[in-house]
């Protein structure tokens, strides 16, 4: 643990409340801020309020405190230095304090601990003990570990047993920061003395002492101590037990016990907040060459939830290039470092199979979470696996983005143009293209068109009576039911058909038929109907024999695909094609086949499946999607050969003008954007993002793309960060209605603006802003519809501000996350608990 916070971090744990009596509503206002650690709003307030000309001179210079305070407390040490230095404000009994917190604020840390340090002698003084463990960090910013020793054994001489005892500890853990163990022994206290909040912390650096001692065994015993007692402790500090745990059992040269404990542990707590040191264990756990059978990657391959996908339909068109992507069924922590772990583990295999499983790992992780901090980390390791097997140029350019018809068919056609016909209500035509069809097609095709042209007679002579031979009657109802378009009903009729009609020849066909309608219902699909009518079926094969085998192993095929069973759904497309090739059934077994293959992550059989049936199949619909679900497939294969092709693939959709061409241009602009190649995604999505109308629905995932492809320029281009964070306000200016999209724009825009310098002080960022845009997502009453982007506000919003040491507002921010009752409702107020705990913010 290190405790060199340049910030006084005792400073910032400090109540904020303002003596005396109320001063006005902005007082209160300011009260309120200061109070909730928002010190932005705080310093508003206060400076308003000190403009006022009615305040008494004692009033003026509480206000001018607290003024300085919030200043201080906002990152503005300077403007709070200039204003503790005016005569109506430096006699004030709390003015060295806040003097010297400005001092360090600026930098200025000598001069700041001249003026501290008298402050621990002087009993006048507001916070002494304070000054004390601010003079502490000072010294051990300025790399003065002996003298912040020196102070704290001034506070460690107070009759205060528990201060005392505190301060002790503060040194125990410096002093193995430093490795000096006999030292830290020496003046650890007796358990005895800590007061209640400080037990489990003292346990802990207790733990961590024995282990440091060689004395792994007893170690052990501490470490599960705290992991079995829960209360009194911090949700880290508890995790940060069992990661000593689990280096007791390593130390030991137990490697086997180490992975048992933290597999266990883990799957206990896949949202640890010390995921991070726990799988940095589990790869100390595991052997230099693991097995196949190792049990760590057997278990990291539990927790990588495969990818999901629409089990049926062409495709499922996405409102962002993200949704085109295969996404993991779940998302958390737990899937990106089982991914990068379990890359990190097959790299150690000296197999061409295990090398090439980690490439595939970390491709989809940074493809999958390309914001979270690992995908950084599986990029670089994608590049250092390229170095090492040759590929330089591939290598290097990962680094850099590190760094920034027939005879025999005219009755055929004549039927499909007859069924076009009457679609469109044609049903003269219709008719007399039916009656076309039977004199072309086989017997029993033929029956299936004279018995459609007779229906379409019997339309046309609106109402008439239909026919009297109840034979032709029974058929005639049943092709009623099976011209019905709507699945829902053509079931309904045929069933009715099967009630009436139970010794009729056509049974089967109406059996077959009722099982097609079952499966074509959307998501409302009877999969149980379905196989019911196919059991039937196979029950009476004599009087099944007359149906189109073809396509009742289409409806198997359909009932396996629906039932999301990859291998059946294969092996049966796999039958369709070998059986079946010149039946219409073909087309269809092969767009299964495909996606299923796709969906198996078998990227290059399925690439070669689709590409065929893309380039041959004469309905446009299936022939463009093919040819997306290639693009995809090649774009997923590992290879820079491979990519480059998808592009072309995917050019292929765009060209052809077709529903499916604004996701390929969406997939396109992403693939390019991965293949590092953000000048041309972010040319060819500028011209596109100009072409549409705000109200658009292509106009925010194609603006969130340029957003990405500029901002990616930062690292070398840093001037694309601001055209980026102008591509935000962009689309943030454009109103969108969906509450996601608005709390995602927000999430960008607070990143970017993280990442560029302020125009005032380019040796900082835009922070301040940043944090405004990620808590204003916060300021509001009802829960949200969309709680992905809302959340990783919340969190990031609180993130600044621990980084800032702004302890009382980070505990505000992290409850009010808690109050919104979402996912991550629990780990917001844990957080908030162990923020509270962990540097003794109490409430009254």
């Amino acid at each position: 643990m290190n405790f060199r916070s340049i910030f006084p971090l005792m400073l910032l744990a400090m109540q904020s409340a303002l003596p005396g009596r109320d001063a006005g509503a902005r007082m209160r206002l300011g009260d309120e801020a200061l109070a909730a650690g928002l010190w932005e709003m705080a310093a508003l307030h206060f400076d308003e309020c000190l403009a006022e000309n009615s305040l008494k001179p004692e009033e003026k210079s509480g206000v001018a405190i607290r003024l300085a305070e919030a200043w201080i407390r906002d990152g503005k040490p300077a403007e709070a230095l200039a204003l503790l230095g005016e005569s109506f404000v430096s006699s004030h009994p709390e003015a060295p304090f806040w003097k010297g917190q400005a001092l360090a604020g600026l930098g200025r840390f000598g001069e700041a601990l001249d003026v501290l340090a008298p402050l621990l002698q002087d009993r006048a003084s507001p916070f002494p003990s304070e000054a004390a463990f601010t003079v502490t960090n000072l010294q051990l910013a300025l790399g003065k570990p002996e003298s912040a020793m020196e102070t704290l054994d001034f506070l460690a001489s107070k009759a205060d047993a528990a201060l005392a005892a505190k301060a002790r500890l503060h040194q125990v853990e410096i002093l193995l920061d430093a490795r000096k163990t006999a030292k830290a022994r020496k003046i650890m206290p007796d358990a005895a003395a800590f007061a209640t909040a400080d037990r489990s912390l003292a346990a802990l650096l207790e733990a961590q002492l024995l282990l440091a001692e060689g004395r792994p065994a007893d170690a052990a015993s501490v470490f599960q101590s705290l992991i079995d007692q829960l209360q009194g402790q911090s949700l880290e500090r508890h995790h940060l037990a069992a990661v000593g745990l689990a280096d007791t059992f390593l130390a030991r040269k137990n490697p086997d016990a180490a992975s048992a404990f933290l597999l266990a542990f883990i799957q206990a707590n896949p949202d640890s907040p010390c995921l991070d040191a726990l799988f940095q264990r589990l790869l100390d756990a595991m052997p230099a060459s693991p097995a196949v059978s190792d049990p760590i990657l057997a278990k990291l391959t539990e927790w990588i939830t495969p990818p999901e996908f629409p089990a049926t339909g062409l495709l499922v068109a996405a409102d962002s290039a993200a949704g085109a992507w295969p996404m993991p069924g779940a998302t958390g922590e737990l899937i990106v470092h089982a991914l990068f772990t379990r890359a990190l583990g097959l790299q150690r295999m000296a197999t061409p199979e295990a090398a090439a499983e980690a490439r595939q790992m970390l491709t989809r992780l940074r493809l999958s979470f390309p914001e979270h901090p690992l995908a950084g980390r599986a990029l670089f390791e994608s590049a250092r696996k390229a170095l090492a097997t040759g590929e330089d140029a591939r290598a290097f350019s990962m680094l850099e983005s590190l760094r920034e018809s027939s005879a025999a068919l005219r009755g055929e056609a004549a039927f499909l143009e007859a069924k076009r016909a009457f679609s469109k209500g044609d049903k003269a035509r219709a008719a007399s293209l039916f009656e076309e069809a039977a004199r072309s097609l086989a017997e029993n095709e033929a029956k299936t068109a004279r018995f459609n042209a007779a229906i379409l007679q019997l339309v046309k002579t609106d109402g008439n009576p239909g026919p009297q031979d109840p034979a032709l009657a029974a058929d005639l109802m049943l092709e009623r039911a099976l011209s019905q378009e709507d699945p829902a009903a053509k079931r309904a009729a045929i069933e009715e058909f099967l009630i009436q009609h139970t010794e009729h020849p056509r049974v089967p066909e109406a059996r077959l038929a009722a099982a097609e309608a079952a499966l074509a219902s959307g998501p409302e699909v009877d999969l149980s109907f379905a196989r019911a009518q196919l059991e039937t079926l196979a029950a009476e094969p004599e009087k099944s024999a007359t149906l189109n085998p073809s396509r009742l192993a289409l409806v198997r095929l359909r009932i396996d695909d629906l039932s999301q069973q990859p291998a059946a759904a294969i092996a049966t497309a796999r039958q369709i094609l070998e059986q079946f090739p010149a039946e219409p059934a073909a087309a269809e077994a092969a767009l299964v086949l495909g996606r299923n293959l796709f969906q198996s992550s078998s990227y290059n059989e399925a690439r070669m499946v689709l590409e065929k049936l893309a380039a041959s199949d004469s309905d446009p619909a299936r022939a463009e999607a093919a040819w997306l679900l290639a693009a995809r497939s090649a774009a997923l294969i590992p290879a820079s050969q491979s990519q480059q092709e998808a592009l072309a693939l995917f050019e292929k959709v765009i060209a052809l003008n077709r529903p499916l061409a604004s996701i390929a241009m969406l997939e396109k602009a992403r693939l390019m954007i991965d293949m590092n190649r953000l000048m041309e995604a972010a040319a060819f999505l500028r011209q596109w993002l100009d072409s549409l109308e705000k109200n658009d629905p292509l106009y925010l995932p194609a603006g969130f793309l340029l957003g990405e492809a500029i901002y990616g320029q930062g690292g070398t281009h840093p001037e694309s960060l601001t055209e980026a964070l102008a591509v935000y306000d962009r689309l943030l200016a454009s109103e969108p209605a969906q509450p996601g999209a608005r709390h995602r724009l927000q999430y960008l825009r607070g990143r970017t603006l993280e990442q560029i310098p302020d125009a005032k002080d380019p040796s900082r960022k835009r922070e301040r802003e940043a944090f405004i845009a990620y808590y204003s997502v916060l300021e509001t009453e009802t829960p949200p519809e969309e709680w992905h982007y809302f959340e990783l506000c919340g969190f990031r919003a609180l993130a600044l501000l621990e980084k800032a040491g702004r302890w009382p507002a980070a505990i505000a921010c992290a409850r009010k996350i808690a109050s919104f009752n979402g996912p991550r409702a629990e780990e917001a107020a844990s957080r908030a608990n162990q923020l509270q705990l962990k540097h003794m913010i109490w409430e009254d």
